[in-house]
């Protein structure tokens, strides 16, 4: 069943087509949808090729399933913080993971 939550870039590449970049849309609810799963296919990385797919992800939630887009990086991700940023994301809260 298509969803619209599974969005890919495709371009021809050396051996055929190929996914340059990729994010899924995981939990929609409450007016939120969460980004997650964002990957650029390592030949592509370095080419300003993120920022804009996140653009057009962070357009097709918010026309499609929930006004708020939100997603979790790690904070030694220096490079997706710095996309995300260009993409619109601001840092609203700082969450921390611990097993007892």
């Amino acid at each position: 069943m298509n969803q619209g939550r599974s969005l890919v870039r495709i371009d021809e590449g050396p051996r055929g087509r190929e996914v340059v970049f990729k994010a899924e849309l995981g939990t929609v609810g409450l007016g939120v949808a969460q980004v997650q799963g964002v990957w650029v296919h390592p030949r592509h990385r370095g080419r300003g090729l993120a920022a804009p797919g996140m653009a057009a992800v962070i357009h097709h939630a918010r026309a499609h399933f929930a006004p708020i887009v939100s997603l979790y990086v790690n904070s030694y991700n220096t490079s997706a913080l710095a996309t995300y940023h260009r993409a619109g994301f601001r840092q609203v809260g700082t969450f921390a993971t611990i097993l007892l």
